[in-house]
């Protein structure tokens, strides 16, 4: 009996040798003689960010890296296409709050699970989400804003990117917070919501803090009263963020790289290493500034908090006002 025992004991921990030198092998041929996709879940267009880390990637593996746009339904076609693909290394997607967090609420039957199904390498960039007003809205601050809009109950229109957006679940909290009862309106995007408050159509919106709205609010054409951020956003320095203003809410949009569950650590170390290295240049500094964005590496550890954090963060405005995601 006991040579029956050993000999199963021999040949298990042959087998889990075997599999471990199997994924050794795997990282330390990789990359080989094939190229590395990284797959953008979203329109070409949007893909800035993409194709800069791309770049950098592939100048410091050595190997090519493919940026291919796979769109649809917010994200999620993309990044469930990934999640079902094999763990080598080959194949990564970018990340963004939606279809690697929130989706997890706001869109019923969901073919993958966002915070499970992925190993979570970098994140690679931050931004500032912004309150702004057209210029002649009668509220200079956020709490001239509560007042104003307490008093004109349903009278005051607040443009998003759709429901689910950042914005609209944003400008949802900011009512829940505060009170208030403000008509959501849902776009396309952010010029034609930009379109709209230089015309008076709209009184006010949540969004990012990119070039659809610096020029304008840095002509005086639209006023910002509060950034969404932990700290000012540095091209806005006197403007209060919500917390400095008595609301409670910090919501950062992030983005970044993430892999097939199962991808080898020591594959996740090596790109999550070159991309910090280049995300620290001043190079990177300098480009993703241009569109906004603040480079900010990260561990993958620090990452995959980040995106569990994400998902907690909305959980009950979600499940509250029953959004979903468009």
């Amino acid at each position: 009996m006991r040579s029956i025992l050993a000999s199963i004991g021999i040949a298990l921990l042959g087998f889990v040798g075997v599999a471990a030198s199997s994924s050794a092998g795997m990282a330390s041929d990789w990359p080989k003689d094939k190229p590395i996709t990284l797959v953008h879940a979203f329109a070409a267009g949007s893909d800035y960010l993409a194709r800069l880390v791309a770049a950098a990637l592939e100048k410091g593996v050595g190997q090519t890296v493919i940026v291919e746009n796979k769109p649809g339904a917010g994200g999620a076609i993309g990044t469930g296409y990934v999640a079902r693909q094999k763990p080598d290394g080959y194949t990564l997607v970018t990340a963004y709050p939606g279809p690697a967090a929130n989706f997890t609420n706001t869109m019923p039957g969901l073919p993958y699970k966002p915070v499970q199904d992925f190993e979570h390498i970098i994140q690679f960039s931050v931004g500032d989400m912004v309150l702004v007003a057209r210029k002649d809205f009668p509220a200079q601050t956020l709490s001239e804003l509560i007042a104003y809009a307490k008093a004109n109950p349903s009278q005051v229109s607040a443009g998003n990117n759709g429901i689910g957006s950042y914005g609209h679940m944003i400008e949802t909290a900011i009512m829940d917070m505060a009170g208030i009862d403000i008509k959501l309106v849902s776009y396309k995007g952010s010029p034609p919501i930009v379109t709209d408050m230089l015309s008076g159509s709209v009184d006010l919106s949540v969004d990012y803090l990119g070039d659809a709205y610096i020029k304008h609010i840095e002509a005086g054409n639209l006023k910002p009263l509060a950034v969404i951020s932990a700290k000012r956003a540095k091209i806005l320095p006197n403007i209060p963020t919500l917390k400095e203003q008595g609301l409670d809410l910090v919501a950062v949009p992030w983005g970044g790289i993430m892999a097939p569950k199962g991808t080898p650590p020591a594959i996740v170390k090596r790109i999550n290493e070159v991309l910090t290295a280049y995300l620290k240049s001043d190079d990177a500094i300098a480009k993703f500034a241009v569109a906004g964005q603040i480079a900010a590496p990260t561990t993958p550890e620090e990452f995959h908090r980040i995106v569990v954090d994400e998902e907690a963060l909305w959980r009950n405005i979600i499940a509250k006002y029953n959004i979903r995601s468009e």
